[in-house]
């Protein structure tokens, strides 16, 4: 008993002894893809557009798509904008991250949906809404690629 205990022992060992090693050889490891997405979530719960946008990657494009006539990329002054527009016309009742996935390639890549419940302003009824955030990781930190709502 005791020998199939040290022999389990030493496989568990030798196993764990290459993670160290594979990670550092990865480079610098994402933070956690829910955290960002939260942050996204919060952002945009207050209808901080700015906030939003300063979250592009280097090149400052972002794919929109806010639901209306024209959808593809924009600089972060023209999402800034469209934005600001989205959040003066809607109240926000709630906003939360409800999926979340790391979905690979290289750049590392990833999306996130959120939950955006609203309301015309000066209107009671209330509509929800899914809004698609894709993001890539630049090697330091997660970047919004793509907003986008979904009904």
């Amino acid at each position: 008993m005791r020998h199939r205990f040290g022999l389990l022992l030493a496989a568990l060992l030798l196993a764990f002894a290459g993670v160290p090693r594979i990670a550092a050889a990865q480079g610098s490891q994402p933070v956690p893809l829910e955290a960002f997405v939260a942050g996204v979530a919060r952002l945009w719960a207050a209808g901080d557009a700015d906030a939003l946008v300063r979250l592009a990657p280097a090149d400052g494009r972002i794919m929109l798509d806010l639901g209306d006539a024209g959808a593809g990329p924009v600089q972060e002054r023209q999402a800034a904008a469209a934005l600001r527009a989205l959040f003066d016309d809607r109240a926000t009742v709630s906003v939360r991250a409800e999926r979340v996935t790391v979905s690979g390639g290289q750049p590392l890549a990833g999306f996130g949906e959120l939950r955006w419940v609203s309301r015309p302003k000066g209107v009671t009824v209330a509509k929800s809404s899914v809004i698609y955030v894709g993001v890539v990781w630049d090697g330091r930190a997660w970047h919004i690629r793509e907003l986008r709502i979904l009904g």
